[in-house]
């Protein structure tokens, strides 16, 4: 899949001085990106192998050492009239989202809901709509990143999916970052039922790719990512 982002982002801070002298970081945060993909590949399964837009957009809270609270809301639309299974094309994926992360020594925790609807659900192409719950862990350090997030789909599926992955970031400049990563996705007998009909616990998907991102601004970046599945 080959992407090519466009993000916004607008921070607000706390006005009162008093405020950001007891904690700098705390303040609302605005994130809009618009990213065009050659194809779009959900944990190892193509739902579309043409070319798709995701707009997606997030709002959060920053409370200092309290932790963030966010929300967000994510779309895909089929560019093309066919994606290889279904015809029609357009609007057929809105994700809406909430988390509370927060920073523990080393450690980022994040913990969140995951509401999946497909507005043209209706035909047997289609999926009917679904809510995971999910958690998330990553160990920062200066070599490599790792991290390990669980989900737990407890609506359509009722089975838990696990993904594993490693990235690594080289800022060049100010302005420029290189970015690299790989994930190991498994699911339990239910999960590997529902998406690949398969009726014991196994491996999911395997994901390699890299990745580019500029600071045309301090509020507006573009990047591009490449990554096999």
């Amino acid at each position: 899949a080959v992407m090519v982002l466009l993000a916004f982002n607008s921070g607000l801070l706390a006005q009162q001085a008093e405020v950001e002298e007891a904690s700098p970081d705390a303040g609302l945060n605005f994130e809009v990106t618009l990213d065009l993909y050659s194809a779009y590949v959900f944990r190892g399964c193509a739902v579309n192998d043409r070319p798709v837009w995701q707009p997606g957009g997030t709002v959060s809270y920053s409370a200092g050492e309290y932790g963030t609270f966010s929300a967000g809301v994510w779309a895909n639309f089929d560019i093309t009239g066919r994606n290889g299974c279904r015809s029609g094309g357009g609007l057929n994926e809105i994700d809406y989202m909430i988390s509370y992360s927060m920073d523990v020594n080393d450690f980022a925790l994040e913990a969140g809901h995951v509401w999946y609807t497909f507005p043209q659900a209706g035909g047997k192409d289609y999926l009917l709509s679904t809510r995971e719950v999910y958690g998330l862990a990553a160990y920062n350090n200066d070599i490599v990143t790792p991290s390990l997030a669980v989900y737990y789909d407890y609506a359509a599926v009722e089975g838990f999916y696990g993904v594993a992955a490693l990235n690594k970031e080289i800022a060049l400049s100010d302005q420029l970052t290189l970015g690299a990563d790989v994930s190991l996705g498994a699911g339990d007998e239910d999960y590997m039922n529902a998406y690949f009909g398969e009726d014991s616990f196994g491996l999911a998907d395997f994901t390699a790719g890299v990745y580019a991102l500029f600071a045309v601004t301090d509020h507006i970046a573009v990047g591009a990512r490449m990554a096999w599945t």
